[in-house]
C-alpha cells in the first residue's frame, strides 16, 4: 500500500472515530436534555397542585410514566413509632397488581430492611431478584409482587426524613444507573417540598372552617353549609331539620370549676353530638360560645320514623343527661343538660334564615319551659 493510500486509510478510520464519539456525545447530550424535561415537567405540575391527595397521586402518577416504570408508591414515615404509612401508590394501567387496600397500610421498619436502610442512612436502597445475597425472606417479598429490581430514596425536608418514594418494575430486570438515582433523587427533593407544602395548605384550610376546640365546622362555614342545604332540599323536594342545641347553665359550670373544664366539657359536647348523628351526613357546627346547630338532610322535624330530627334530638339530650363531665381532672361527678330547638324547611320556614329563626324560638321556648327538654318549633 501506497503511504498515500495508507494515509487515507488512517485518516477514514480516524473519522470514522470521530462520527462514533460525537454521536455517543449528542446522545449523552440528548439524555441529559431528556432528563431536564423530566425535571421540569414534574417540578411545574407539582408545585401547580395544592390539594395534599392530589400531589401525591399526581408525583407517582409522573414518576412511573417518565421513569418508565411498572410503579411508583410514597410512604410517610413517622419517626416517633419508626413507621411508614402507604399514602400513594400507582402503577401503569396494563398491569395486575391488586393494590386497592394498600394505600394506609402501615409498616414497623424493622421488618423492612430496605426502607430502613433509607432512613437511617439516608441513601438510596438497591434490590434485585436475581441478587444472590438476599434472604429467602426477600426473595419471598419481591415474589409476592412480582417484583424483579427496586429502589427507595428519602424524602428529606429541613435534614429531617418525612418519608420514602419508591419505584419497581416488573416487566423486565432493570439496573437502576447513576443517571436514574439522580433523577429520582431530584424529584424526591420536589416531592418533598410539594408534600410539606400540601400538608401546610389542608391545615390552614381545615382551620379556616373549623373550630379549634371542638372540631366542628365554625360558624361561618356552617351559615355556607345551611344556605347550601336549604337550596338543595327546595330544588329536589326533601325534607331538612335545624338543631339549635345550648348548654344549659354553662356559665354557672364555669364559674365554679374553671374555663379549662369548660373547654373540656365542650370537647366533649361535641363528641357526643357526633355519636348522635349520621356520619358524612349531619353537618354540625359550633355556633358560637355553648350554642351549636345540626343540620339534619332529609330529615322530619318531627315525625315517627327513625330519622326524625325530633329522635335525634331527643338520643342527643338523653345522651348528655347521662354523661358525666369533669370538675376537677379525673373526677367525673357533674351532671349537666342541654335545651334543643328544631326547626324544618316548610313550617319553619323556606330560606336559611327563616329555619335559623324559628329554631331559635324553639330553643327559647325550650329554655323557658324548664330548659333540659326538646321543643320542635310550630307543634
Amino acid at each position: 500500500m501506497s503511504d498515500a493510500a495508507d494515509r487515507r486509510g488512517r485518516g477514514a478510520s480516524l473519522g470514522v472515530g470521530a462520527a462514533h464519539a460525537a454521536a455517543g456525545r449528542i446522545a449523552a447530550l440528548e439524555k441529559v436534555v431528556e432528563q431536564y424535561k423530566v425535571l421540569l415537567e414534574t417540578s411545574a405540575a407539582i408545585t401547580a397542585s395544592t390539594g395534599l391527595v392530589e400531589t401525591l397521586e399526581l408525583i407517582t402518577r409522573l414518576v412511573t410514566e417518565r421513569l418508565d416504570v411498572a410503579w411508583c408508591d410514597l410512604y410517610d414515615y413517622e419517626s416517633a413509632g419508626d413507621e411508614f404509612e402507604v399514602i400513594a401508590f400507582y402503577q401503569l394501567p396494563e398491569l395486575e397488581i391488586d393494590s386497592t387496600d394498600w394505600v394506609g397500610t402501615r409498616y414497623d421498619s424493622g421488618n423492612w430492611s430496605d426502607l430502613a436502610a433509607c432512613v437511617r442512612e439516608r441513601r438510596p436502597s438497591i434490590w434485585y431478584r436475581d441478587d444472590p445475597k438476599l434472604s429467602s425472606e426477600e426473595h419471598a417479598q419481591m415474589d409476592a409482587w412480582g417484583e424483579l429490581s427496586n429502589m427507595s430514596l428519602p424524602l428529606i425536608y429541613k435534614d429531617e426524613v418525612i418519608g420514602l418514594i419508591d419505584v419497581g418494575e416488573s416487566r423486565k430486570m432493570r439496573r437502576w444507573t447513576e443517571d436514574d438515582k439522580r433523577v429520582l433523587q431530584a424529584i424526591a427533593d420536589q416531592a418533598a417540598i410539594a408534600i410539606v407544602n400540601a400538608r401546610a395548605y389542608s391545615r390552614l384550610a381545615e382551620q379556616a372552617i373549623t373550630d379549634g376546640l371542638t372540631g366542628l365546622f365554625n360558624h361561618r362555614h356552617f351559615s355556607e353549609h345551611l344556605r347550601h342545604e336549604v337550596a338543595t332540599a327546595r330544588r329536589y323536594g326533601q325534607e331538612l331539620s335545624l338543631l339549635m342545641i345550648d348548654v344549659d347553665d354553662f356559665k354557672t359550670f364555669n364559674d365554679r370549676f374553671g374555663h379549662p373544664q369548660g373547654d373540656r366539657m365542650l370537647a366533649e359536647l361535641a363528641e357526643i353530638f357526633r355519636l348522635g348523628t349520621r356520619n358524612d351526613v349531619d353537618i354540625l357546627a359550633r355556633y358560637g360560645g355553648d350554642e351549636f346547630m345540626v343540620i339534619l338532610p332529609q330529615a322530619k322535624a318531627s315525625g315517627p320514623e327513625p330519622t326524625a330530627a325530633h329522635n335525634v334530638a331527643d338520643r342527643i339530650a338523653a345522651a348528655i343527661r347521662e354523661h358525666r363531665f369533669e370538675s376537677a381532672k379525673g373526677h367525673r361527678d357533674v351532671a349537666m343538660t342541654v335545651s334543643i330547638g328544631v326547626a324544618g324547611i316548610g313550617l319553619g320556614g323556606y330560606t336559611h334564615e327563616e329555619l335559623l329563626s324559628s329554631a331559635d324560638k324553639a330553643l327559647y321556648l325550650a329554655k323557658h319551659q324548664g330548659k333540659d327538654r326538646v321543643s320542635i318549633f310550630g307543634t
